[in-house]
C-alpha cells in the first residue's frame, strides 16, 4: 500500500512539472484507454482446463487493474494538472511584481521562487518551459526550454554574494553535449568569475547575471508601456545621412521601430521595439 501511495505520489509530482495542459490531456487518455481496457477484458471465458484457469487468472487481473485505474489515475493527472497551472500563476505574479525593482525582489527571492521567477521569463520569451529542479537547491538542470525545435538546458544559480565560477560552466557544458542540447543557459542573482565568462564564450552556454537578468525582466516590464507615438524608423531617404536603418526584429523578423521607455531603470532612452508590438516583444538596445 505505501509503495503504491509512494508512485502515486511520484507521478503526480511529475505531471506537476508539466505543463498543465499536458495533465489535462493525459487525464483524458488515461480514462480512454483504461475504461476500453476493462471493458475488454470484462468477461472472462470459461475454464475447463488448468491451462485455461491460467488465461482466466490473467484476465481477470487486467480487468481488475483497468476498471480501478480508470478511476485512480485520471484524479492523479488532474490533480497535478491543478498544481502546475498554480505554479504558473505564481510564477506570473512573481514576474509581474518583480517588474518595478528586478534587483531587490530577485534579492528577496527563495531558491524555488527564483527558479519560477526565471521559468516564467523564458516562457515570456516563447519558450516552452518544462521544470526539472530537485528538492535541493541545486537539482543540476533545472528547466528544459524549448522553441523553434531547438532545445536549451538551464541551471538556476541563486548567489547573493558569491560568483559563479568556470567549473559550473564546464559542467554544464559537458551535461549539453551528453545530452545532445542545442545550448545551456546560467542564470544568477550573482556575478561570473572571469574565468567563467571567457570559457562560455568558446562553448554554446549564455550567461545571464544579476544585472542582465534586471534588464530582462525590466525590459519586458516596459514593453507595453512605453510611447505609442514612436518615431518612424530612419533611412536614406528620410534626409538623416548618420542615421541608422532600423534592424529586423530578433524574434519574428518584422521591421523594427524606434520608441522610448516611459519607464522602469531605463526611462527616457531609445531603443528599438517590434513594428508588430503587441502580437511580438521584441526590443533591442537604441541608438
Amino acid at each position: 500500500m505505501a509503495k503504491r501511495d509512494r508512485f502515486l505520489e511520484d507521478l503526480m509530482a511529475v505531471v506537476s512539472k508539466l505543463p498543465w495542459q499536458a495533465g489535462v490531456a493525459l487525464a483524458v487518455v488515461s480514462l480512454v484507454v483504461l475504461h476500453f481496457v476493462a471493458s475488454a477484458f470484462a468477461i472472462a471465458p470459461a475454464a475447463t482446463t488448468l491451462a485455461d484457469m491460467s488465461s482466466v487468472v490473467i484476465q481477470s487481473g487486467v480487468h481488475t487493474v483497468a476498471y480501478i485505474g480508470q478511476f485512480i489515475l485520471p484524479i492523479v493527472f488532474l490533480f497535478g494538472a491543478v498544481a502546475s497551472f498554480i505554479k504558473r500563476g505564481r510564477g506570473a505574479r512573481l514576474f509581474d511584481g518583480s517588474g518595478a525593482d528586478p534587483t531587490g525582489a530577485v534579492a528577496a527571492m527563495g531558491w524555488r521562487d527564483f527558479e519560477r521567477l526565471i521559468c516564467e521569463a523564458f516562457r515570456r520569451e516563447g519558450y516552452r518551459v518544462d521544470e526539472r529542479g530537485g528538492s535541493a537547491p541545486d537539482g543540476g538542470i533545472d528547466l528544459i526550454a524549448t522553441k523553434a525545435k531547438k532545445r536549451i538546458l538551464i541551471q538556476c544559480k541563486h548567489w547573493k554574494a558569491k560568483q559563479v565560477r568556470v567549473s559550473v560552466v564546464r559542467e554544464l557544458n559537458g551535461v549539453v553535449a551528453a545530452r545532445r542540447a542545442d545550448g545551456g543557459v546560467i542564470v544568477t542573482s550573482g556575478t561570473f568569475t572571469k574565468e567563467a565568462s571567457e570559457f562560455a564564450r568558446t562553448a554554446k552556454i549564455r550567461l545571464i547575471d544579476g544585472d542582465a537578468l534586471s534588464e530582462m525582466i525590466g525590459s519586458t516590464k516596459s514593453a507595453p508601456r512605453v510611447s505609442t507615438a514612436a518615431a518612424p524608423v530612419p533611412t536614406a531617404a528620410s534626409g538623416v545621412a548618420d542615421a541608422p536603418a532600423g534592424p529586423w526584429c530578433p524574434k519574428c523578423g518584422a521591421a523594427m521601430v524606434n520608441r522610448v521607455a516611459r519607464q522602469g531603470k531605463f526611462t527616457g532612452r531609445n531603443f528599438w521595439g517590434c513594428g508588430q508590438y503587441p502580437k511580438c516583444r521584441g526590443v533591442l538596445p537604441g541608438w
